[in-house]
């Protein structure tokens, strides 16, 4: 039986490691220098794979992996230890992806706390 808001902190972290990785978040501004004397520059907006690479994804895997793992496995202390995880993910990675993950993280701590009606799976 699964939480809902288990599986809405899952959601959360997957929607978040989508924009992360994928939304042009950051911007480059190249230089060039032409005969003449005159200057061209060029400003254009990428997102963190096309600048980092394939290695963003493993970094937003982890907390969607957390959340995962919080959602699927029944047991109240699971949910528990998932939302210390994805706190702890968002406070180190505050300065770059980590702010993205509040909402799952908030959400984590919610299932961890309430007692909601489990959510039925088809069978």
């Amino acid at each position: 039986m699964l939480k809902r808001f288990a599986v809405w902190s899952f959601l959360a972290a997957v929607v978040a490691a989508a924009v992360t990785a994928f939304a042009p978040l950051g911007q480059v501004t190249e230089g060039h220098g032409i005969p003449g004397g005159v200057e061209v520059t060029r400003s254009y907006r990428v997102s963190e794979f096309s600048n980092q690479g394939a290695w963003v994804l493993v970094v937003v895997a982890v907390p969607v992996l957390i959340a995962l793992a919080g959602a699927l496995i029944p047991a109240r202390a699971a949910r528990i230890i998932s939302a210390v995880l994805l706190w702890a993910f968002c406070v180190l990675g505050l300065l770059s992806v980590g702010l993205f993950f509040v909402p799952s993280a908030v959400l984590m701590t919610v299932a961890a706390i309430r007692r909601d009606q489990p959510v039925s799976t088809p069978a």
